[in-house]
């Protein structure tokens, strides 16, 4: 059992993350390569463990905006993810079974992400049965 936590920098919008080729594909834009990049350093920075766990993933995303202006939250979520994974911290994004997004207070002038991420083997305790289940309950 274990969990994460780390600080990144302010995520780039999925909309933004790729742009297309000449020839047809698409390719990481310049501002999501930074930004996987500084998450790298970040992690190697805060000394986040790496490869920890192959169990099934809760995570818990606080994003802190660079300033007032309207964001859409959940598109920083697979930036985010995606550049976890390549900084080794998850082994990869299709094992997280849950997220909590919330939207913290302007965090001038760069923008911050908190990112907590634990097994979702430990949560049951903590976290009412429908929320952990992955059998359907009678929902319509």
């Amino acid at each position: 059992m274990g969990s994460v936590t780390c600080e990144l920098p302010w995520p780039p919008s999925a909309n933004h993350a790729w742009r297309p080729t000449n020839a047809g594909g698409k390719i990481l834009a310049e501002p999501y390569r930074v930004f996987i990049k500084t998450v790298g350093d970040y992690v190697l920075e805060q000394r986040v463990r790496r490869h920890w766990t192959q169990d099934r993933l809760a995570a818990g995303l606080v994003f802190y905006p660079p300033n007032a202006r309207t964001f859409d939250i959940d598109n920083r979520v697979k930036t985010v993810l995606d550049a976890l994974v390549r900084a080794g911290v998850i082994v990869d994004d299709r094992y997280v079974d849950m997220i909590v997004l919330l939207r913290g207070q302007v965090h001038a002038p760069h923008g911050a992400t908190l990112v907590h991420i634990e097994e979702m083997s430990t949560l049951p305790e903590r976290f009412p049965s429908f929320m952990v289940s992955t059998t359907r309950r009678g929902v319509r």
